[in-house]
């Protein structure tokens, strides 16, 4: 044990030699946490900016308007027909309705004139609204019915209609998707960079071997299994210093709500940054120089991490790429993270940790198999 606890101390210190290993490991998370919180910036709820163009001035146009400036969700502004397009275009409104002329009349006698909704946003923007005011003119319109066209019965049906006593409870709850979001885009970054940097401690040992440092090593009391045990061990210790870093500063820094108890995401982080190091002993493993060892690790870990949905969801891509995912072990680790995210118990995604474990058994045991049976140091350049 004294020896390996000496080849960790010796490996961390060589690691950290380099001060740009600290912008790998810890400054470039961090900045993935400050690019997801960015990207998600604009992606809160806003009010819609209604303009409104009365032509009707009459009760029934003038209770939607006033119904409309009540909703939080709308902030309404009366503007002029001739400015309709200019502020439209200019996006200093999100749509605008126009009410016409006599537009009760137009219940009364059974044919309901059109209230006109216009934007250049397109439906998304719209529905809501419309939905809104045709739930509205839907009521009118089985009123105006009930009281067979004639007004003095109208205004009577009307005025019970707007007096109805209505019980509401109202509970303001949290907008919760943006926070997952975020979290779900610095769990991709992060998972990267995990990557990256145990390819990069890894390499150490390619190091040694073109040094023949690593040959000086295993002549002295010291097994080749040792060394190799020794470098996984910084990897884990340099893993975990990342994963809890990155959860302290979404936690208490930025506020960063992750839906998951810390615990449970260091549990399943850690997993994958076994798999991760597995991945990188065995790239250094089959690598016959640093060369080769720098060009597999980008082939490997920029297109799984794409595939996986590290930078997006899978759902966003076709259906052949979502099924080769899951031969990838990130989508594993995000997909647990997001079903806890949605309420599921933690061992509910005891599977993906057997199968990131899983992914980590067989990588080391190609990676243990191929150390054992590789001397040959003429090529490691």
């Amino acid at each position: 044990m004294r020896t390996i606890y000496l080849l960790v101390l010796n490996t961390l210190k060589v690691t950290f030699r380099k001060k740009s290993n600290y912008i790998v490991y810890f400054a470039l998370p961090i900045l993935g946490l400050v690019m997801s919180m960015t990207m998600h910036a604009g992606t809160g709820t806003n009010k819609l900016s209604i303009g409104i163009i009365n032509m009707d001035n009459g009760i029934l146009s003038n209770d939607i308007i006033n119904s409309l400036s009540k909703t939080e969700s709308f902030e309404v502004v009366q503007i002029d027909s001739d400015s309709i397009d200019e502020l439209l275009m200019d996006d200093k409104l999100s749509c605008a309705v126009i009410f016409p002329k006599n537009l009760l009349e137009g219940f009364l006698s059974g044919n309901p004139k059109k209230i006109e909704i216009v934007s250049v946003r397109g439906k998304e923007t719209t529905i809501w609204l419309e939905n809104y005011i045709k739930l509205y003119t839907d009521n009118i319109y089985m009123l105006a019915r009930a009281s067979g066209g004639k007004r003095a019965v109208f205004d009577k049906l009307y005025e019970g209609y707007k007096n109805q006593k209505v019980h509401l409870e109202i509970a303001k709850v949290d907008d919760q998707a943006n926070d997952k979001s975020i979290v779900f885009t610095s769990l991709g970054f992060l998972i990267m960079f995990v990557m990256i940097g145990t390819g990069n401690t890894a390499e150490i040992i390619l190091k040694d071997k073109r040094n023949r440092t690593y040959f000086r090593i295993c002549s002295a009391p010291v097994k080749p299994g040792e060394y190799v045990l020794s470098n996984a061990i910084t990897n884990i210790i340099i893993v975990l210093i990342q994963i809890c870093l990155l959860i302290f500063i979404m936690r208490w820094v930025f506020k960063i709500n992750t839906y998951v108890p810390d615990w449970q995401m260091v549990v399943i982080l850690g997993c994958f940054g076994l798999v991760a190091i597995s991945i990188g002993m065995m790239i250094v493993a089959l690598a016959r120089s640093s060369y080769e060892a720098g060009v597999a690790s980008t082939l490997v870990i920029t297109p799984s991490c794409m595939l996986a949905g590290c930078f997006w969801p899978v759902e966003y891509m076709p259906a052949i790429m979502q099924k080769i995912s899951y031969f990838i072990p990130q989508r594993w680790a995000l997909d647990a993270v997001q079903a806890l995210q949605r309420g599921a118990f933690f061992h509910d995604v005891a599977g993906n940790l057997v199968v990131l474990m899983a992914f980590a058994a067989v990588f080391f045991v190609l990676s243990a198999y191929r150390f054992s049976t590789t001397d040959d140091v003429s090529r490691f350049i």
